[in-house]
């Protein structure tokens, strides 16, 4: 069997390295770039109507839970508009920015 090679890979290797598709987004992610990213950023870090630097935060998760359920000043409460549930997913992934 003869092979095409490709910059000197295979030209099989090639199309199964095509084949990777990308993980899915991590729990949380979706909910996070819908309700906090404009203000924070994709990264946490934007810091846009006095949101603060997620990166650089020392809350733990009960504190953050706190603060996204009930918020304070200039960020929204979304207690009414998150369940408790997909809270807990959006303060999971806000601690994975770093």
């Amino acid at each position: 069997m003869k092979l095409l090679k490709i910059a000197g890979l295979p030209l099989a290797l090639l199309g199964w390295a095509g084949a990777v598709q990308a993980a899915p987004p991590a729990p949380g992610q979706l909910l996070f770039q819908k309700n906090c990213q404009r203000c924070h950023g994709p990264d946490g870090r934007l810091g846009r109507n006095g949101a603060r630097d997620l990166t650089k935060s020392n809350l733990n998760a009960f504190g953050r839970t706190y603060l996204v359920t009930n918020g304070m000043r200039k960020m929204p409460a979304f207690g009414k508009t998150l369940t408790p549930a997909q809270i807990a997913q959006v303060v999971a992934y806000s601690l994975t920015l770093k």
